[in-house]
């Protein structure tokens, strides 16, 4: 956005080039590939689908989630609008209102002044790289029962992986590579694009409210991050790409 047409132009075409020139090109969803082959004309045969992986030094220990009592929603992103903010505040309205406690944490970007609740709580930024900060993260994702992130466009969401890690299904937007990260039934629910808060409170109330497939929803999201979603299985995948290819480094 906010390029001028020739830098845009020109932007466009280096990309096609540098693909063209790669012996192959990894993406991590199907919808990656496709916009590839759609937009340069790209051989499908040097484009590959390998799942990115959750980026966290060290791995949450492995035992059953117990849900809370009061439902505690996750929503991380930097950019509001584009990941959805005002959807998963009304998400959170709409559970209130059905007779579910809730809360709903918010963390990578202000809560505009209109949206502000005593059920929201705010923090503005976590960077990882800083080591409060990022044990503060691993706590929030620990205390969370749903990750919810109602996004508008996402070419993957390693943010879904990170949940995995910790046991905490999702809930996200089927648009883009979202279902790269994301698979529907397993780590959580894919919602149509022009899902409002109010079903989205609805599919999130149905797995809250059973105790028997919130636990099997976290354990598969947590096998699904160990047989995929990590940077180990990125790593062995690569390799046997390599090995398929008969391409020697």
């Amino acid at each position: 956005t906010n390029l001028w047409k020739f830098s845009e132009g020109q932007s466009l075409a280096t990309e096609k080039v540098a693909i063209e020139n790669c012996t192959l090109s990894l993406y991590p969803s199907v919808w990656a590939v496709n916009s590839v082959i759609n937009s340069y004309g790209i051989n499908p045969e040097k484009l590959l689908v390998l799942p990115f992986g959750a980026n966290i030094n060290v791995y949450p220990e492995n035992k059953p989630k117990i849900k809370n009592k009061v439902c505690n929603l996750l929503f991380i992103g930097v950019d509001w609008e584009g990941k959805g903010g005002s959807i998963a505040v009304d998400c959170l309205h709409e559970l209130l209102k059905s007779g579910i406690d809730a809360t709903l944490t918010i963390v990578g970007c202000n809560v505009p002044e209109q949206f502000v609740h005593t059920k929201i709580i705010n923090h503005i930024f976590l960077n990882k790289n800083i080591p409060g900060q990022a044990a503060k993260l691993e706590q929030l994702f620990l205390q969370s029962d749903i990750l919810i992130l109602p996004t508008r466009i996402d070419a993957y969401g390693l943010v879904f992986c990170e949940a995995s890690a910790y046991g905490v299904p999702s809930f996200g937007t089927d648009t883009g590579g979202v279902a790269g990260a994301l698979h529907n039934g397993v780590n959580g629910y894919l919602m149509p694009y022009d899902a409002a808060g109010k079903d989205y409170a609805k599919k999130i109330a149905e797995l809250f409210s059973n105790d028997e497939l919130y636990y099997k929803m976290s354990k598969s999201s947590r096998k699904l991050f160990e047989e995929k979603l990590n940077w180990d299985s990125f790593g062995l995948g690569f390799k046997g790409m390599l090995k398929n290819k008969k391409i020697i480094l």
